[in-house]
C-alpha cells in the first residue's frame, strides 16, 4: 500500500530524512505554499485522510495535475478511475479541524527551490495515494547441474 497522505509531522519528517530541513523549516515553507502561493491546503493539519465529500475536488486537482510535469501520473489516475469513495483516503471520522495536506487547484508559479521540494513531495505523494498497490511477480529459477562423464 501506498503512504497515507501528509499532515504536518510526516511532513516534517520526510523533508528532514529526504533534505536535512528542521521541523521549523518545513513548516515556514508549507505555510508560506499555503499563504503566499495558495498551491497547498491548511498545513498545521493532524489529519492523514480527506473528507469523505472531496473525490470531485480531487479530480479537479488532478485535471489541474495533467498539464504539468505531473501529467502522465494525474491522467493516469484520472483515465483509470481510481478515485473513488475509499476510506484509507476519504474519512470524515479521521479528520479533526482540518484535512490532510495536498494541493490546490492553483498552479504554483515562481517557487524558490526549497518551497519546490516540499511542493514536490506533496503532490508525489498525493499522487500516489491513488495507485493501486504495486503487484510483483515473483519468478523462481530452478538450475540443475548435470555431471559430464568422464572419457
Amino acid at each position: 500500500l501506498s503512504p497515507l497522505l501528509f499532515d504536518l509531522t510526516s511532513l516534517q519528517r520526510e523533508a528532514n530524512g529526504r533534505f536535512g530541513f528542521s521541523a521549523r523549516t518545513t513548516l515556514s515553507l508549507a505555510q508560506a505554499l499555503y499563504e503566499k502561493h495558495k498551491v497547498l491546503t491548511y498545513p498545521r493539519t493532524d489529519a492523514r485522510a480527506l473528507p469523505e465529500d472531496y473525490p470531485a475536488t480531487v479530480k479537479q486537482t488532478l485535471e489541474e495535475l495533467a498539464n504539468t510535469q505531473f501529467g502522465p501520473y494525474a491522467s493516469t489516475i484520472l483515465e483509470s478511475g481510481w478515485v473513488r469513495p475509499n476510506k484509507r483516503i476519504f474519512d470524515n471520522s479521521k479528520i479533526s479541524d482540518h484535512f490532510a495536506i495536498i494541493p490546490t487547484l492553483q498552479m504554483p508559479r515562481q517557487l524558490n527551490e526549497a518551497e519546490a521540494k516540499i511542493y514536490d513531495m506533496v503532490v508525489r505523494r498525493f499522487l500516489a495515494v491513488f495507485y493501486p498497490a504495486a503487484e510483483f511477480l515473483q519468478t523462481t529459477r530452478i538450475t540443475v547441474e548435470i555431471g559430464r562423464a568422464h572419457v
